[in-house]
């Protein structure tokens, strides 16, 4: 899941780092949003796509298509309801699918609390997650921006149209008849006034004619005054812009003096122009106030890539020109005069990573083909860095190429990060190869001797002298428990790798029980304490997996009575939850020992821990035992409970759910045993360099009648194969000369017809998975029983 979050992620950004520099150009972006949406498409796996954007007018909000992709058939369902929703209150809209429509997620593209634009996908199967919203936010921003840096260009365009337009107009107007016209003299009188409608006028006519401008014009009378002397003093054409000084109007005028030329030697006259520029004024402030908005998102997208240590690059296919923003500058650490070709990128990158650099260009200059490269860069002064480099073509609504664009990125961090978890995975898979191949060693070192004393034991319990039986069985069960602790190591070993399967195979629950009860009868009889078994009404057969069962009802019972000193130990199995099919066992195991403290109970099923160190001393164990119960459990998709008192006793309780087969079974298959002779004939060859071992398994096919031969190596085992014939081979896997994995190839070669039979000490998950790709289907682990050995044999005899 981890890795899946991480490429999705990585798409999102490369959306991001995708969006074509012409989303915000003069002409109108459709290729920009037809390639953002399809992007967009494929990350959210949608079929049909939309994006509008909302115009101002009346209503409260109204759509305007900017481009649409596969939509739904007319009669198939209405995208506009929904997208309206979106746009009335702001927020976004998950809609589930229904019975004849698609799912749909609505996403508002907003800047400063406006909706601007409106994203519409519609049709995955699955339905759109609520996180699907807040995962594309970073994207919808960076949108909502670039939108409103597109809006705001578009207006101070129109804006800067309108303003010269009106200018042409408002020059040419002048050549002709201002809104107000007055005359004066020389002494600064009023003599005429021409005007189209007198309500332009702020005062009546006959307030102004023959009054001076101190009289007639009030509060703007000293700057008039002013610019009227300088006028008749130097003859040079006077302007001023003023407000309306009347309360609640917020108009502007332009006032205008110059001289009228008269060829005739009279008096000099002078013309007095008053216009109202209230609306010039207006757009140039709204122009000015759009340049500023202007100015502020420039700063704010410097700001992002400044922060995101991200800058773009631009070359114009038309002009050869070549572009970077500031921050290129910054990551290159070269000065903003800096020659600039489309090659000067080259030099930046690592001497090792350039080719690979400049076959990507080329493949972009002459195939259109856009990269997405992670290269070494190094800067003008030395700095190395990581460097996502990102190149695109891009064209005109025509098809017509017109640019090639793209971005660098410095991931230092990520790539560092990167490095930094190969590395950990490395020492950590090293660390892991290491445990095993010692956990291999040992397991094969202690599992070896200890196939003799089990094998020897054996043989002696066959018959043992009257004297001798309490020193054999101490002997079995010594070795046994040895054994357990080698099995709880190498079988927790194998759980944090993951690699313990239950088997689904019919077992006989009853004897399977009552055998275990059996085993510790003498443990139990030794210590003093009563054994009591309370089985219910068991199915005569089950589906599940005895050996674990047996492993996890072995390691309670042994605790039972390892830590009871008196009074009883109680294993409890009760039926529940019947029905035809399968039913659910509740299993309990009680005992009158020491208990455990509350303090310890939450910790004793973790690994190594035992209640103190005194106990380690007096009961010995490797602290393993629970801890493999517990995780026992959970492969059955069970837990196991603790009900403890200090001094008082402790119950381990669980239940586990088996199936029931369909038809009625006999009798379990019982082992049988084996009549003297019953190998007769058979010939076998024994590859074992441990001579202890071949000795014991020359003792427990004595009575078989198998003719047996030995060899102490696999080089060995393949000269006698050469020279005779065998009926089957039994071997170990570690040996001297050649070992076991390198010997079966050549004896299937000679000896095609020859069974094989492995026993080794080497019981890694790893032996059975190499074992099977050498298609050897039986393998003993040492320390085997001899009767499953002979029952191995007895197989192959019969076939």
């Amino acid at each position: 899941m981890l890795a899946t979050a991480a490429l999705r992620q990585q798409k999102l950004l490369d959306i991001i780092g995708s969006i074509p520099a012409d989303y915000t150009a003069q002409e109108h972006p459709v290729n920009a949003v037809q390639q953002l949406l399809g992007q967009l498409m494929e990350l959210t796996g949608s079929t049909y796509g939309f994006v509008g954007e909302l115009k101002k007018s009346d209503t409260p909000s109204q759509l305007h298509t900017i481009t649409i992709i596969n939509h739904a058939p007319e009669h198939s369902w209405n995208f506009t309801p929904a997208l309206q929703e979106v746009a009335s209150n702001g927020q976004p809209l998950i809609v589930p699918a229904g019975d004849s429509t698609p799912a749909f997620i609505g996403l508002p593209v907003n800047y400063q609390q406006q909706v601007l634009a409106i994203i519409g996908l519609a049709g995955n199967t699955s339905g759109y997650a609520a996180d699907t919203i807040t995962f594309l936010q970073p994207l919808l921003q960076i949108l909502g921006h670039l939108h409103f840096h597109a809006l705001r260009e578009r207006e101070t365009r129109q804006l800067q149209t309108d303003f010269t337009r009106l200018k042409s107009e408002w020059d040419l107007l002048m050549l002709t008849l201002d809104d107000i016209l007055f005359e004066m003299n020389d002494q600064k009188i009023f003599t005429g006034i021409w005007c189209s409608n007198d309500n332009l006028l702020f005062r009546p006519r006959e307030e102004v004619i023959g009054k001076t401008i101190k009289e007639a014009l009030g509060e703007h009378a000293g700057t008039f005054d002013r610019l009227t002397d300088k006028l008749l003093e130097t003859g040079e054409n006077q302007e001023f812009v003023y407000p309306d000084i009347r309360q609640g109007l917020q108009n502007w005028y332009q006032l205008k003096l110059r001289l009228i030329k008269d060829k005739s030697p009279t008096p000099r006259r002078i013309l007095l122009m008053i216009r109202n520029i209230s609306e010039i004024e207006k757009k140039n402030n709204s122009y000015l106030q759009a340049q500023s908005e202007l100015h502020r998102s420039n700063q704010l997208l410097g700001i992002c890539q400044q922060m995101g240590k991200m800058g773009g690059w631009e070359f114009n296919v038309a002009t050869g020109e070549t572009y970077w923003t500031r921050e290129v500058y910054e990551l290159r650490e070269v000065p903003h005069d800096y020659p600039l070709t489309f090659h000067s990128s080259v030099e930046f990158y690592h001497p090792d990573d350039r080719s690979v650099f400049i076959a990507a260009r080329e493949a972009l200059i002459h195939h259109k083909k856009p990269f997405d490269l992670e290269l070494r860069h190094l800067s003008a002064k030395g700095k190395l860095t990581w460097m996502r480099t990102i190149g695109r073509a891009v064209f005109d609504n025509q098809g017509q190429l017109t640019h090639f664009r793209g971005i660098i990125m410095d991931i230092t961090d990520k790539k560092d990060t990167e490095l930094a978890l190969t590395t950990a995975r490395d020492n950590a898979q090293k660390a892991a190869q290491s445990r095993s191949d010692f956990l291999s060693v040992m397991s094969h070192e202690i599992r070896t001797p200890l196939n003799a004393i089990i094998g020897i034991a054996g043989i002696l319990g066959e018959n043992p002298a009257a004297e001798q039986a309490e020193v054999v069985r101490s002997l079995e069960f010594s070795a046994h428990h040895l054994l357990g602790l080698i099995n709880d190591i190498l079988d927790f070993s194998k759980m944090e790798a993951g690699k313990i399967e239950l088997e689904n195979i019919p077992f006989d629950p009853e004897a399977l029980l009552t055998g275990l009860m059996r085993n510790y009868q003498p443990m139990a009889a030794g210590k003093g304490i009563e054994l009591i078994s309370r089985l219910d009404h068991l199915p005569a057969t089950l589906k599940g997996d005895p050996v674990r069962l047996s492993q996890v009802l072995n390691n309670l019972l042994n605790n039972a009575i390892k830590f009871t000193s008196a009074g009883s130990v109680t294993l409890d199995v009760r039926r529940r939850n019947a029905s035809a099919g399968a039913c659910t066992l509740s299993f309990a195991v009680k005992d009158t020992g020491v208990g455990i403290v509350p303090e310890m109970q939450a910790k004793i099923f973790d690994t190594f821990v035992q209640e103190d160190s005194a106990t380690t001393r007096h009961h010995g164990g490797t602290g393993l035992g629970l801890a493999i119960t517990k995780k026992l459990v959970a492969l059955h998709n069970s837990n196991i409970v603790l009900e403890s008192k200090k001094n008082e006793g402790t119950t381990f309780r669980f239940d586990i759910n088996f199936t029931i087969p369909e038809t009625a079974r006999g009798p379990m298959h019982k082992k049988n045993k084996h009549r003297e002779g019953y190998l007769k004939n058979m010939k076998l060859l024994v590859v074992e360099d441990n001579s202890i071992n071949i000795r014991i398994l020359e003792l427990q096919l004595k009575n078989s009648g198998a003719q047996i031969e030995t060899a102490s190596n696999g080089k060995l085992a393949l000269q006698k194969i050469q020279q005779q014939s065998f009926d089957g081979i039994i071997l170990d896997l570690h040996m001297p000369e050649m070992n076991g994995y390198e010997t079966i190839p050549h004896i299937q070669q000679l000896q095609p017809d020859a069974f094989i039979i492995v026993l080794t000490a080497d019981i890694m998950p790893e032996v059975t998975e190499r074992l099977a790709r050498l298609h050897v289907k039986d393998m003993l682990p040492k320390p085997y029983a001899a009767e499953d050995l002979l029952e191995i044999l007895e197989r192959h005899r019969k076939t």
